[in-house]
C-alpha cells in the first residue's frame, strides 16, 4: 500500500510539475513571436489602443505579465480573451473542449475495444490466417494520415452514398465519419500491441504448468494469459491521448466540428495569446489525466507494482 500511495504522489506531482512548464514554455514562444493581437487595429487612435492593451494587460513588463497571468491560473482563472472582447478563455472553452473530449473519447473507445478484440484474434486463431491479415490490415491502417483518410470517407459515404452529413456535430449520424476517421491508426497500434502481448505471455512457463494442471485453454487466457498480456496496451494508451486529442485538430477542420482544434487555429491566425495558452494548458492537463490512469490501471493489474 505505501508503494502505491507513493507512486501516485510522484505521478501527481509530476503532473502538476508538467503543466507549469507547458503554461511557462507556451508563455514565453508566444510573447517572442513577432506581432500582438492588437496589431490589425489600425483604425484606432493610439490613445484608445493604448487603454485597451493597459486593460488586457500588455503594458507590463514580460515578467509582470507572467506573474500576473500565473496566479490567475492557480485560481482557476484563465483571463480574458484578447480578441474576443468581452469573453474569458474559460467562457469560450466550455463548450469547445467538451466536444473534442466527446470526439477523442470515442475514437479511443473504438480504438481499444476493436485493437484489443483483434489483437486477441489474432493470438488465438492456431491457423495463423487471422493472424496474416491482422498485420497486413494494421499496417494499412497505420499508412494512411487521417487528414487524407477524412477526405476519402467524406466522399464515399456522403457524396457517393449519401449515408452521413459531411460536416458538423449534431447527432449520432454526424459524428460516424470524424470518430472513424480519428480511431484507425490507433486501433492498428493497439491490435500489434496486444497481440505481441498475447503472444509473449503464452511463451512463458507458468501457462505450460496451467495446461499441466489441466486447465482448459479458455481458463488460462481469461484468468492468468489476458490481463497480463494487454498491460504493453494499457500503457500505450496514457500517451496515445496526447496523439488523440491533437487529431482531433485535424479532424476537425476537415467535418467542421466547433471544438478545440477550430478555436485552436482561429485564435493563431488572430493572435490571441491568453486563448492559445489556454486551449494548451487544457490540453496538456488532459493529457496528464489520462497518464495519470493508465498509471493507475497498471498498479492494479501488476501486483509486483503494488508491493
Amino acid at each position: 500500500m505505501p508503494m502505491v500511495f507513493y507512486r501516485l504522489l510522484r505521478s501527481l506531482l509530476g503532473t502538476l510539475l508538467v503543466l507549469w512548464l507547458v503554461l511557462t514554455i507556451t508563455f514565453a514562444m508566444l510573447r517572442h513571436i513577432p506581432g500582438g493581437p492588437f496589431d490589425a487595429e489600425r483604425e484606432l487612435p493610439p490613445q484608445a489602443l493604448g487603454a485597451l492593451r493597459n486593460f488586457q494587460g500588455e503594458d507590463r513588463s514580460l515578467l509582470g505579465q507572467y506573474c500576473h497571468y500565473l496566479g490567475r491560473v492557480v485560481r482557476g482563472d484563465l483571463g480574458p480573451s484578447l480578441r474576443q472582447i468581452g469573453w474569458s478563455v474559460r467562457e469560450l472553452l466550455v463548450d469547445k473542449w467538451a466536444v473534442s473530449c466527446e470526439l477523442g473519447a470515442y475514437a479511443m473507445a473504438l480504438a481499444c475495444c476493436c485493437g484489443i478484440v483483434i489483437g486477441c484474434a489474432m493470438q488465438l486463431d492456431s491457423s495463423g490466417r487471422t493472424q496474416r491479415i491482422g498485420l497486413r490490415g494494421c499496417t494499412l491502417l497505420l499508412c494512411i494520415p487521417n487528414f487524407i483518410l477524412g477526405p476519402l470517407l467524406n466522399y464515399l459515404f456522403t457524396y457517393r452514398l449519401h449515408w452521413f452529413p459531411s460536416v458538423g456535430w449534431h447527432g449520432w449520424s454526424s459524428k460516424i465519419l470524424p470518430v472513424c476517421t480519428l480511431a484507425p491508426c490507433y486501433l492498428a497500434v493497439l491490435a500489434q500491441l496486444t497481440w505481441q502481448g498475447m503472444a509473449m505471455e503464452y511463451g512463458r512457463a507458468y501457462v505450460q504448468t496451467a495446461r499441466a494442471k489441466g486447465l482448459a485453454e479458455w481458463q488460462i487466457f481469461f484468468r492468468h494469459v489476458f490481463f497480463n498480456g494487454i498491460q504493453p496496451a494499457i500503457a500505450y494508451i496514457g500517451p496515445t491521448c496526447a496523439g488523440v486529442l491533437s487529431g482531433t485538430f485535424v479532424v476537425e477542420n476537415v467535418f467542421h466540428v466547433p471544438g478545440m482544434g477550430r478555436l485552436f487555429i482561429e485564435s493563431i491566425a488572430s493572435r490571441d495569446h491568453t486563448t492559445i495558452v489556454g486551449i494548451v494548458l487544457v490540453h496538456a492537463l488532459l493529457i496528464s489525466s489520462c497518464n495519470f490512469i493508465a498509471d493507475l490501471l497498471l498498479t492494479i493489474l501488476n501486483p509486483r507494482l503494488r508491493s
